[in-house]
C-alpha cells in the first residue's frame, strides 16, 4: 500500500474509531475573506470596492488549482468548474462548486480557497478505498460508506469482503468495516478476506499461512486486535485458527490438536 494510502486509511480509521480529528474548518470561502476585508474600509471606499470587485475583471478568476485529487484527474476537475473563470471570486460560493463537482463520487468533501488576485485552489479529499468487493466477476475497491471507488486488478492491498448484496446501510458491510478499522494497520495489511454472518458474527483469513480468525462480534474489538496482534508476534503461523471471539480467553488450534 502506499504511503499516503496508509496515512490517509489511518486518519479514516481513527475517525471511524472515535478518535477524535481536526474538525473541518469553517470555511470562510472567497466572500467570506473579502468580507471580512471590507468591514474595515471606510463607507465610500467599501461602496468602491464593492463595485470593484463585483463589475470589473478585479478579482476574476483565471486560474483554478486542485490540491488531493489522485484518481481524480484535474483536466476533469477544471472542465467541471470552467464556468467559473473570468468571474469575480466574491461571487462564488462553495454551494455552487459543489453542484459543479456534483458528478464526481470519488469527491468526499472538499474546501475551496481563494488566492488573490487570480487564483482559486479547490482542496479535494477523495475517497479511500478499505476492501474489495467482487461484482459480475471484476473487483471494485470500496470506500467505508459502501461507495463503489474503481475496478481494480490490485488484490494484495486490500480484503476481499465474502458478500454479495447492496452495501449501502447494510449491517454486514458496516460491520465489516468497523473490525477492520478496530485492527492495526500492519495486522490489517495481512488481512485476504472478511465474512460476515447473518448474525453479524466475523471472520477472517490472513494471507500468511491461510490462517483463519474467528472474530465473533464487535464489541471489545480494540481488546480484541491487541489480543490478535500480541498472538501473531509471538508466532501462530503453524496454527489452523485463532479464535478471539472472548478476547480474555483466546483459542489457538493447531494441527492434530
Amino acid at each position: 500500500m502506499r504511503r499516503p494510502e496508509r496515512e490517509l486509511l489511518g486518519q479514516e480509521r481513527r475517525r471511524i474509531r472515535g478518535v477524535k480529528t481536526p474538525g473541518k474548518r469553517s470555511r470562510l470561502g472567497v466572500f467570506g475573506m473579502w468580507g471580512r476585508i471590507l468591514t474595515v474600509v471606510g463607507p465610500v471606499s467599501l461602496t468602491a470596492v464593492v463595485l470593484a470587485s463585483f463589475f470589473t475583471p478585479m478579482l476574476a478568476v483565471e486560474k483554478i488549482e486542485f490540491v488531493g485529487n489522485e484518481r481524480i484527474a484535474a483536466a476533469d476537475l477544471e472542465s467541471a468548474l470552467s464556468a467559473l473563470y473570468d468571474r469575480p471570486m466574491t461571487t462564488i460560493s462553495d454551494d455552487e462548486i459543489a453542484k459543479l463537482l456534483s458528478g464526481f463520487s470519488l469527491i468526499e468533501t472538499f474546501t475551496s480557497q481563494a488566492e488573490p488576485p487570480h487564483t482559486l485552489r479547490v482542496n479535494i479529499r477523495e475517497r479511500q478505498p478499505i476492501l474489495i468487493l467482487v461484482r459480475s466477476g471484476q473487483n471494485y475497491l470500496y470506500d467505508a460508506a459502501g461507495v463503489q471507488i474503481a475496478a481494480t486488478e490490485e488484490i494484495s492491498n486490500y480484503p476481499f469482503l465474502v458478500f454479495d448484496g447492496n452495501p449501502i446501510e447494510s449491517p454486514r458491510f458496516s460491520t465489516a468495516v468497523k473490525v477492520l478499522f478496530s485492527l492495526p494497520l500492519e495486522t490489517y495489511s495481512h488481512v485476504f478476506s472478511i465474512e460476515v454472518s447473518e448474525s453479524l458474527t466475523t471472520k477472517l483469513v490472513l494471507r500468511e499461512g491461510n490462517l483463519t480468525v474467528f472474530w465473533g462480534s464487535t464489541a471489545e474489538g480494540l481488546l480484541k486486535s491487541e489480543v490478535l496482534e500480541s498472538l501473531l508476534a509471538t508466532g501462530v503461523k503453524d496454527a489452523l485458527t485463532v479464535d478471539v471471539s472472548s478476547p480474555n480467553s483466546p483459542v489457538v488450534q493447531y494441527p492434530n490438536s
